[in-house]
């Protein structure tokens, strides 16, 4: 796919590993809208070859940084924010420059003390500040925009967490606005040229789809260990019973069992339907770790579910 994009900020979920999958079981075009729901990163409506995508997310803070993305001040305001916080900015200074620091410090890897080759003792104090001022502040259009890139792409795990009240909580992490991170940026601005591209603040409930319309969904995974939020069985229930209600042709990501949990309903559910299986490597260097190599051999059924009239589209059905 010529409009490939990754996960602009690492988002958790995102679908870049597993896009080809995905989009091959997609229409080579449509008469109406794309609509991508529970969009998180956004990449699988701005992959997909359509030119009109609605993408749809509960989370307020996501959904107002890819609205400003393509604002001509979007860069200019990000670097100033990073510049006043007085945080790294390795897509203009080597990494390796920054590494010279004294303050870097040395951290503990497999019971050894070894020299500290993140980002994170030179940004603590800055990273802090922000999060201070974005959830004081009530930051709002390009400037909370930024701000939620930089929070996040600078996050421990590459995540920020939002609290019940809305605010924004966590803890600073190895990375920066990297060569890596600039390029990701221009990639997802070239893909967004010429097209009809606008971001929701809502739920699946909030939306009609019509008939020439195609849908793709990837809510949070029920058998998954991570906590999306309190998604519960009631919430699989009525968005499963709101797809069965569509009149235009939609995809299902899901997992139907990882490790020892699984989920039933979707289960029993999606036997009415195509159940694609979808394959996740793991890197390379990954697999040595113990955990990892251990979570390896657990089941992590993950798939793709599309209508039987889909199922002939799909080239790996």
């Amino acid at each position: 796919m010529e409009n490939k994009v990754f996960s602009l900020i690492n988002y958790v979920g995102h679908k870049s590993k597993i896009l080809d999958q995905v989009l091959s079981c997609f229409p080579d075009s449509i008469d109406g809208t794309f609509w991508d729901i529970f969009c998180g990163s956004s990449v699988v409506g701005l992959s997909a070859n359509f030119k009109k995508v609605n993408f749809v997310d509960n989370n307020q803070h996501l959904v107002n940084l890819y609205s400003h993305l393509r604002d001509e001040d979007f860069l200019a305001t990000l670097e100033s924010m990073i510049e006043e916080y007085n945080l790294t900015n390795s897509s203009k200074k080597p990494r390796s420059e920054y590494l010279k620091d004294p303050r870097i410090g040395v951290c503990t890897w497999q019971g050894e003390k070894i020299k500290n080759l993140h980002l994170d003792k030179l940004n603590e104090a800055g990273y802090r500040e922000l999060l201070d001022k974005y959830n004081t502040l009530n930051m709002r259009g390009v400037d909370a925009a930024a701000a939620y890139m930089i929070l996040t792409l600078y996050g421990r795990n590459s995540n920020v967490s939002i609290k019940k009240d809305g605010k924004l909580s966590g803890g600073v992490g190895p990375l920066d606005f990297s060569i890596k991170a600039r390029k990701k940026y221009f990639e997802h601005l070239d893909v967004m040229k010429g097209r009809d591209l606008n971001w929701v603040h809502g739920s699946f409930s909030d939306i009609n789809p019509e008939e020439g319309d195609f849908v793709y969904l990837d809510p949070p995974y029920l058998a998954s260990g991570y906590k999306y939020g309190g998604w519960k069985e009631k919430d699989e229930t009525d968005l499963l019973d709101w797809i069965d209600s569509l009149s235009c042709p939609w995809a299902l990501s899901n997992t139907l069992a990882s490790g020892d949990k699984e989920n039933k309903l979707l289960m029993k559910w999606s036997k009415k339907y195509k159940v694609i299986p979808v394959e996740k490597k793991y890197r390379v260097w990954a697999s040595k770790k113990k955990g990892t190599a251990k979570r390896k051999k657990k089941r992590n059924l993950e798939v793709l579910i599309v209508p039987a009239e889909l199922s002939s589209v799909c080239k790996v059905a």
